[in-house]
C-alpha cells in the first residue's frame, strides 16, 4: 500500500484541472491513502453524511495550505497550457473541480461493485486517453478505435486482472457513442451476436446466422450512407443532400429496431460498457458516473442499468467527415439502495394512513409496526434496506388480506349456514337389531369429512358473492 509520500507523488501527477483527473485524485487521497483512513471507515459504516462533512473540511484546508498534496501550487507545470503555462486565474477553476468531485467520490463509494475496492483501499488512475487491445470480432468488422470506455479505473496493483472502469458523463447532451464507419459496424457485430444468443437461442444455427447477416447488412448500408455524406459537397445543395441522406439512414435504423426491438438494448450496452469490443476486461466500463451539475449532485450506477437509447443518425461532425451514428446518454435519477431508518419510518407511517383510510372500523391503540421499527433500528445500516422492503411488503399484504376477509364477512348472510351433517352420530332410539355393526370412522375419514364441509361452506359463500 502507498505511503503518504508516495501518494503525494501520485497526486502531483494526477493534479489536473479536468473532471476525471480531479475525481481520481480525490479517490486516491480519501480511499487509497493509508495515512487517512477516517473517511474510508465512515464510508464502510455507511455514514455518508459524516464522510461528506469530513471530505469538504479537508478540501477547504487544502485550498489554503501550500504543503497539502491537493493544493493548487503542488500541480506540475505540465498540467497547464504549454503556451501560457500556469496562470493565477487557473486556481479558481482548479478548486471548482475539486469541489464538484467530492460529490462524485461519495456517489462511487455507494456502489456495491466497488465495496471490496474501498475495503482494500485500492487506488484509481485516469485511462481515457489510453489504448486497449481490441477483440478479433470488433476488428473484423473494421473497428479501429482503441479508446477505453472508462475515463478512469479502480485497480489493484497486486492483481492485474482486477479493475473496474468508470465512465464519466456530464448529464443530458452527452453520448454513449458517436460512431463512424468501422466503429459503427464493429458495435453492431458485437451486439448482433449477443442478440441472437439471448433472444433466438431456440432457433437453428442457420436461422441465427441469417438474423446476424440481416443486421450487419443494415450496418453496412448505414456506413456507406455515412461516407456518401462526406462526399456530398459535390451536390448543388450540399446541406440539403446531407440531410436527405441522414433521413434515409435513420429510416433504415428505425426499421431494424422495430423488427428486432431487443437489439436496441444490447447495442446501448456495447456503447456503454464496451463489453465485447476489447479483448478481456481492459477498456470496459462497469460503472457510469454522472458528474455534479449546478445544484444536482453526482450519481453513479452499474453500466448494466444504463437506460437504452434509440440509435440516432447525425450529420458529419466537420468538413471532410462522414455521417455518424450516436447513442445518446440518458441520465436517470438512481434509486438509492441504501435506505435509512428514517425512510422506513416515513414509508411505514404512510402505509398506516392508507390502512386507516381503507379500514375505518379499525382503531388500533398502538403502532402495529412498532416492534419492526425497533428491530430494524438495531440492524447494521447496510441490512436495513432489505429489512425495510420485507417489513413494508409484509405489512401491506396483511392489510390487504384483512380487508378482503372483512369484505367477505360483510357480504355473508347473518343466518348461520346449516350444517348438513351432524358432528356426532345419533343414538338409536330402538333396541339394536341383529344387523352388521357400524364401521368406526378412521382419522382419514374425519379429515375428508372436514374438507368436504369446508368446500361446501366456501361454495355457498362464493355463490352469494356472485363468484360462481
Amino acid at each position: 500500500m502507498k505511503t503518504f509520500q508516495e501518494f503525494k507523488l501520485i497526486c502531483e501527477k494526477l493534479n489536473k484541472t479536468h473532471d476525471e483527473d480531479s475525481q481520481s485524485k480525490l479517490w486516491n487521497y480519501f480511499i487509497a491513502n493509508t495515512d487517512n483512513k477516517k473517511i474510508r471507515d465512515l464510508i464502510l459504516s455507511n455514514d455518508f453524511g459524516e464522510a461528506e462533512k469530513e471530505i469538504k473540511k479537508e478540501v477547504e484546508k487544502a485550498k489554503t495550505d501550500p504543503e497539502h498534496p491537493l493544493n493548487f501550487k503542488n500541480a506540475g507545470e505540465e498540467e497547464f497550457s504549454k503556451k501560457e503555462g500556469r496562470q493565477d486565474s487557473d486556481e479558481e477553476i482548479y478548486n471548482n473541480f475539486l469541489d464538484d468531485s467530492i460529490s462524485g467520490v461519495l456517489a462511487l463509494s455507494k456502489q456495491k461493485k466497488l465495496r471490496s475496492a474501498i475495503e482494500k483501499g485500492l487506488p484509481s488512475r485516469v485511462t481515457g486517453s489510453g489504448r486497449e487491445e481490441l477483440s478479433k470480432r470488433f476488428k473484423s468488422a473494421g473497428g479501429t478505435d482503441k479508446t477505453p470506455k472508462g475515463d478512469l479505473e479502480i485497480y489493484d496493483p497486486d492483481n492485474p486482472k482486477y479493475r473496474v472502469g468508470v465512465s464519466m458523463k456530464k448529464g443530458a447532451g452527452a453520448q454513449l457513442a458517436s460512431a463512424e464507419g468501422g466503429e459503427l459496424k464493429g458495435m453492431y457485430k458485437i451486439a448482433a451476436r449477443d442478440y441472437v444468443r439471448r433472444f433466438h437461442s431456440d432457433k437453428s444455427k442457420e436461422e441465427r446466422r441469417a438474423i446476424e447477416k440481416e443486421i450487419m447488412k443494415d450496418a453496412e448500408r448505414l456506413s456507406v450512407i455515412g461516407r456518401l455524406q462526406k462526399t456530398a459537397g459535390e451536390a448543388p445543395d450540399t446541406d440539403k443532400q446531407k440531410q436527405s441522406l441522414k433521413n434515409v439512414s435513420q429510416g433504415i435504423s428505425d426499421k431494424l429496431i422495430d423488427k428486432y426491438p431487443q437489439f436496441e438494448r444490447l447495442l446501448s450496452q456495447v456503447a456503454t460498457s464496451g463489453k465485447g469490443k476489447f479483448r478481456g476486461a481492459g477498456g470496459t466500463a462497469g460503472v457510469v458516473l454522472t458528474g455534479k451539475d449546478k445544484d444536482k449532485e453526482a450519481s453513479a450506477k452499474p453500466a448494466v442499468q444504463q437506460p437504452s437509447a434509440k440509435p440516432r443518425l447525425a450529420l458529419p461532425k466537420g468538413s471532410g467527415r462522414p455521417g455518424n451514428l450516436k447513442i445518446d446518454y440518458r441520465p436517470q435519477q438512481p434509486v438509492s439502495r441504501q435506505s435509512t431508518f428514517s425512510d422506513f419510518s416515513q414509508q411505514a407511517s404512510a402505509t398506516q394512513k392508507v390502512s386507516a383510510n381503507t379500514t375505518p372500523q379499525q382503531t388500533p391503540t398502538s403502532d402495529p409496526l412498532a416492534k419492526e421499527k425497533e428491530r430494524i433500528s438495531k440492524l447494521p445500516i447496510h441490512r436495513q434496506a432489505q429489512a425495510l422492503k420485507n417489513a413494508v411488503g409484509a405489512h401491506i399484504r396483511v392489510q390487504q388480506t384483512n380487508q378482503q376477509s372483512q369484505q367477505l364477512t360483510q357480504n355473508q348472510p347473518k343466518q348461520k349456514v346449516q350444517q348438513p351433517i351432524q358432528s356426532k352420530p345419533q343414538e338409536p332410539t330402538q333396541s339394536p337389531q341383529p344387523s352388521t355393526p357400524q364401521a368406526v370412522p378412521t382419522p382419514e375419514d374425519q379429515k375428508e369429512k372436514r374438507r368436504r364441509e369446508t368446500r361446501e361452506r366456501m361454495n355457498a359463500a362464493g355463490q352469494r358473492l356472485g363468484l360462481q
